[in-house]
């Protein structure tokens, strides 16, 4: 069967389904590998390319007043955060799971990034909406998730602002919530938003919320955004309470 436009149509079967399901997985398995090889063999030239400019800038200390050298040092604590990126994606469906209050979870999480906040303007405010049961779940990689989100709002608002968190439950999943007064995710970015190596913001890895889908997909769960460009933005995160 071929398209309007020429191309090749084929009809979707549970065989194609399971095929393409598998194939999916191999490339996904693929990429993992991919990355882990990269992460290793460009760690260690890193590290030692860091300890040599670190033991020159010992020899000569004067040497942190030139703009070239602090240009260098940005780029090699940008290599360095890239590498720790890879290094959390690559893990961010290994789970260790226990029983955890979401509640307290995010609160904590919440109450880390506030004095930050605050020195930039933004007023963060939480809120518990519902009873929350204690769920099956990683609890330091929820953290990261929920980190990840409250920095990415932070960044979006950039001074002057609010981020309104809140955490509800249906009796079937919990709901974690960020949302933002930002600009908004321009619309280009939007369908790719979760894919590794996308991002809109000068200096991202775009590895973060690839890194959320990830860890939130291992849980059984979803994760799904609303923005529109010059508007606010809101995630959302849901977990099966079982």
């Amino acid at each position: 069967m071929e398209s309007q436009t020429g191309s090749s149509v084929f009809p979707m079967t549970g065989d194609n389904n399971s095929d393409y399901k598998t194939l999916y997985q191999e490339l996904q398995t693929k990429q993992q590998f991919l990355l882990s090889q990269i992460s290793h063999e460009i760690r260690n030239p890193v590290t030692l390319i860091n300890s040599f400019l670190q033991l020159f800038e010992s020899h000569h200390p004067e040497i942190v007043k030139d703009d070239c050298w602090e240009k260098v040092m940005e780029n090699m604590n940008f290599l360095k955060a890239l590498l720790e990126e890879f290094s959390s994606f690559n893990n961010s469906a290994k789970l260790h799971l226990q029983e955890i209050n979401l509640d307290h979870i995010f609160r904590e999480t919440v109450e880390s990034v506030t004095p930050l906040c605050q020195d930039l303007g933004i007023s963060v405010l939480y809120q518990k909406e519902t009873a929350i049961p204690l769920i099956s779940a990683d609890p330091t990689k929820i953290r990261q998730v929920l980190l990840n989100l409250l920095t990415n709002a932070r960044e979006a608002i950039g001074s002057q602002g609010l981020i309104r968190c809140s955490l509800s439950c249906d009796g079937e999943n919990v709901y974690l919530c960020v949302k933002d007064t930002g600009t908004g995710i321009p619309v280009g970015y939007q369908k790719d938003i979760f894919e590794p190596f996308v991002t809109h913001k000068q200096g991202g890895t775009g590895l973060g919320l690839a890194i959320c889908k990830r860890i939130v997909s291992a849980h059984n769960g979803h994760i799904f955004f609303r923005s529109a460009a010059g508007e606010e933005t809101s995630f959302t995160v849901i977990l099966p309470i079982t």
